[in-house]
């Protein structure tokens, strides 16, 4: 009858959340799929936009590096000194000739005329334009002076007029056939600057027919591409609390090298070996499309990219961003909308259920009773009147309840007297690891007492070997919290000086028996309670102090960071040693010791701590040669 009950009110509750519950999850999943495609359109309108913008910047650009170059091979000083190269019976003091690396006769202009050329082609060197390189050939293809841009903002420009050599800079072939004043860029690789947009204009001299000659300049082409991308960045940078902290700007060749990125470590990197997982876009960028696809990264995010060729450079630009930070908002909102109409759905068909069982017959009473006593509500009574039928039941109910809370009652006796055993156990392990450090420096107190030094040392020890003592006590005079275990909140704290203190008070009185080696950075921060992290270092040196016994052995303290930026230290001992069975089978248990005096609960505490403050503790042992603890531990940065 009670089963039936229950059966009937659940099918109430069912066919309410049916009809209450249903209706709502479908219209949360819609809301969910349109706000998912809307971050999308929005996210692919806005990478469209942008690439679009930078494109045309880009183009902006170089029409107006073309123009600058234009306007030098017009300038009436540039083109005086390819004149007296030309005409050398102009002024034959005023141009001396020279000869070059090839051997030919090169001839010099007049000062003047050269120094003024020297003064326009320094402006454009100097200025913020990203010019590498200036180069002027005369009507003998011969160059008359090459210039290079300073390697630093206050740096000299460096001129060459002789020993001038033929590789270092040359003009496209065609510029001394060309009709038009056309600027013709390509793309060129140098030794110093990598990728460079080598543009010559030809260079038409007055009165001399047909005669030019050829101005060439290098422009450096992750500098002309940064300027064009930096409105872009600067966005970016503007936006750091949303998507667009996670946005990224590629240009790559059509070798599939990459010109510039927003990660400056994957220039000058081909996108196949450096950025596997691009690869179909690259393939479409390489083939100089345009076009919009996603992509998925190392992490397993979503990421959608724009990309589109840069007109007359022989590049391609991708801009891409992370589709699944950019829709996360979106997708919250939907799971929110999903989840409120799961409660709302589940809280109707709720009160309609109790709305229409609220006045049931006696056996929901029984079954709400024994509920409330599932619960933990030991003391609740089912209230039942004399002439119910499941009165009985009730009752019965209640004398179970009773003999339920005496067993309670006793177990929480019983759980008393094992935590007592248990404080006795820890209290003892620590007082123990107490006593030899004192023991140790009492032994060297014998042999270096005469010795200043030794005694401030030891008069510290003797105060922190008090202190924990102290500590103890404390301890023992409050149970409670030191039964349950409880810990600080972790913080960031810097390990080096707490492994100093520790190895000053147990390992540097052994250093007489032991050699003592520290490895310890300047400063190792983890985010963990200090305080109970010092008793790990303590536990162990002390263990690797004692694994060594008698016998003259090495005691390394070492730390640093791992691969993955988390702090550690390792304590190492030429001990020894365990058994890969004792390791797999009882290392870190309680009261399991290879020490002969040990207790065994060391390790175990160890492990306890550690874990407790979000870290890891490792070991490597081999018998007869020594055993390695290492304790990795959360960083103060995550």
């Amino acid at each position: 009858m009670w089963s039936g009950a229950v059966q009937s009110r659940s099918r109430i509750f069912l066919t309410f959340a049916l009809f209450c519950v249903l209706p709502l999850l479908l219209i949360g999943g819609i809301n969910l799929l349109i706000n998912v495609r809307s971050a999308e359109t929005l996210v692919r309108n806005e990478l469209e936009h942008e690439l679009a913008a930078t494109t045309q910047s880009f183009e902006t650009l170089l029409r107006e590096r073309k123009q600058e170059i234009k306007n030098l091979a017009e300038s009436s000083s540039l083109q005086t000194c390819m004149s007296a190269a030309y005409h050398p019976a102009v002024s034959p003091a005023a141009n001396q000739p020279s000869v070059n690396v090839a051997g030919t006769v090169a001839l010099q202009p007049a000062d003047n005329d050269l120094q003024e050329a020297k003064n326009e082609i320094a402006s454009l060197l100097r200025g913020p334009h990203s010019y590498g390189a200036i180069a002027a050939f005369g009507p003998s293809r011969q160059a008359i002076c090459v210039a290079e841009a300073p390697s630093t903002k206050t740096g000299d420009i460096l001129f060459r007029t002789r020993d001038l050599l033929a590789e270092q800079i040359q003009p496209e072939d065609v510029v001394w056939t060309a009709t038009t004043d056309e600027v013709l860029c390509s793309i060129v690789s140098t030794v110093t600057a990598g990728k460079t947009l080598r543009c010559t204009a030809p260079v038409f001299l007055s009165g001399a027919g047909t005669t030019r000659g050829a101005l060439v300049a290098d422009l450096r082409l992750d500098s002309v591409i940064s300027s064009a991308a930096r409105p872009l960045e600067s966005s970016i940078a503007e936006n750091k609390n949303t998507s667009r902290r996670s946005t990224i700007v590629l240009v790559m060749d059509d070798q599939g090298e990459i010109v510039y990125h927003t990660n400056a470590a994957l220039k000058h990197q081909l996108a196949r070996s450096s950025m596997p997982y691009l690869e179909g876009i690259r393939a479409e960028m390489v083939a100089g499309h345009s076009g919009t696809k996603d992509f998925k990264a190392v992490d397993g995010d979503k990421w959608l990219a724009s990309y589109a060729p840069l007109m007359g450079s022989g590049l391609s630009l991708a801009v891409a961003r992370n589709y699944s930070l950019a829709s996360h908002d979106a997708r919250r909102y939907g799971w929110l909308g999903i989840l409120l109409a799961l409660l709302g759905g589940s809280a109707a068909a709720i009160f309609l259920t109790h709305y229409y069982q609220r006045r049931t017959q006696s056996i929901e009473r029984v079954a709400a009773g024994v509920d409330e006593i599932v619960k933990g509500k030991l003391d609740h009574r089912i209230e039942l009147l004399s002439s119910d039928d499941l009165r009985p039941l009730a009752d019965n109910v209640g004398l179970v309840t009773k003999q339920l809370r005496e067993q309670i009652a006793r177990d929480a006796e019983s759980r008393q007297f094992q935590s007592f055993v248990r404080l006795s156990a820890v209290l003892t392990h620590d007082l123990k690891n107490a006593i030899e450090a004192l023991s140790l420096i009492v032994n060297n107190m014998e042999k270096h007492y005469e010795k200043e030094e030794f005694r401030a040392d030891a008069m510290q020890s003797l105060t922190a070997a008090t202190d924990k003592l102290r500590a103890l006590v404390a301890r023992l005079s409050n149970p409670v919290n030191t039964l349950s275990g409880e810990h600080k909140r972790p913080r960031p704290v810097d390990l080096v000086p707490i492994l100093k203190r520790v190895i000053a008070m147990t390992a540097e009185p052994a250093r007489t028996q032991h050699e003592i080696a520290i490895n310890l950075p300047d400063t190792l921060f983890a985010l963990v309670d200090g305080d109970r992290m010092d008793k790990v270092m303590e536990n162990l040196i002390i263990n690797g102090l004692e694994a060594m016994g008698e016998k003259r052995g090495k005691l390394t303290v070492a730390g640093g960071e791992t691969e993955a930026g988390k702090p550690y230290f390792s304590v190492s001992d030429t001990g020894e040693g365990m058994s890969e069975r004792f390791i797999a089978e009882r290392l870190f248990h309680p009261f399991a010791t290879t020490k002969r005096k040990g207790v065994g609960l060391g390790l175990y505490t160890c492990r306890e701590v550690v874990s407790a403050n979000g870290g890891s503790i490792e070991v490597e042992s081999k018998q007869g040669a020594g055993t390695t603890f290492r304790v990795v531990l959360p960083s103060a940065q995550s």
